[in-house]
């Protein structure tokens, strides 16, 4: 796949929000579906949709359909999704760093928020991907890279391509790409060893359209590995993005280890 090489997060973050806006206007009335992960990669497409809301775009029909999210054990034997209020929670991240600030850009210009947000219950985990293809399907799925292991969402090295949304344990590189995600991870053993995910196969049949977002040097493998990959590679889970329709990658100057100009 060719990518698309910007100057930095920034610029991709306002390139990604004009897309989405663009889509979910040609969409009418209709709910637009988009796939989000959370941590860092996002956060600057999350950013510019709130000054998109404060401008006055009305993005009140937008529903957030997050990736995964950490499990810990219950008292039953099985597992239940962390504390939400848990800084590293990606439903409490879905709620506080994505919809929060668009929500209250949008009344401060007058605008419907939007409200919605979808995420897999570990119990029935395969419900999450019959509620996406009875809804019509994701309009368009924001996409992220482990740094070091290839990992999308939760799907860890070696996962197979036809894996629905599911419980995984998580890998140690995984794990430890998220201690740079949540600072208050001190140390490996305090990150959770489960989660619960989208698989790939969930982002490939289940998405319209699907942007996958690389940026700052510690991105330069997973730029290798993925603009190489001609289809799925099961060693590099996000090199699913070859088999979505409508796919797109968009990268940083950084992650492309292109030279800073002058």
């Amino acid at each position: 796949m060719t990518p698309q090489v910007l100057d930095d997060a920034a610029a991709i973050g306002e390139a990604v929000a004009d897309l989405i806006v663009d889509r979910l206007v040609a969409k009418g009335t209709d709910p637009f579906l988009l796939g989000c992960p959370s941590g860092r990669t996002a956060v600057p497409v999350y950013a510019a949709l709130a000054r998109r809301a404060r401008a006055g775009q009305d993005l009140s029909r937008l529903v957030v359909v997050m990736m995964d999210d950490y499990l810990i054990p219950n008292d039953h034997g099985g597992y239940r999704i962390v504390d939400q209020n848990a800084s590293y929670s990606c439903l409490r991240f879905a709620r506080e760093e994505i919809l929060r600030p668009i929500a209250d850009a949008g009344r401060a210009a007058g605008t419907t928020p939007p409200q919605e947000i979808w995420t897999a219950d570990p119990e029935t985990p395969a419900h999450f991907d019959t509620r996406i293809e009875a809804a019509g399907g994701i309009d368009l799925f924001l996409l992220a890279s482990g740094d070091s292991d290839g990992h999308i969402a939760f799907n860890q090295p070696g996962t197979d391509r036809g894996a629905r949304t599911h419980l995984v344990e998580l890998g140690e590189a995984t794990r430890r790409d998220n201690m740079g995600t949540f600072p208050e991870f001190t140390r490996l053993d305090m990150v959770p060893r489960h989660g619960v995910t989208v698989g790939v196969d969930t982002i490939a049949r289940l998405s319209a359209s699907a942007v996958m977002i690389l940026t700052g040097a510690h991105k330069q493998k997973a730029f290798a590995r993925i603009t190489a990959a001609r289809a799925y590679e099961p060693d590099w889970p996000a090199t699913i993005v070859t088999e979505c329709q409508d796919a797109s990658i968009l990268a940083d100057a950084c992650a492309a280890g292109i030279p800073a100009r002058a």
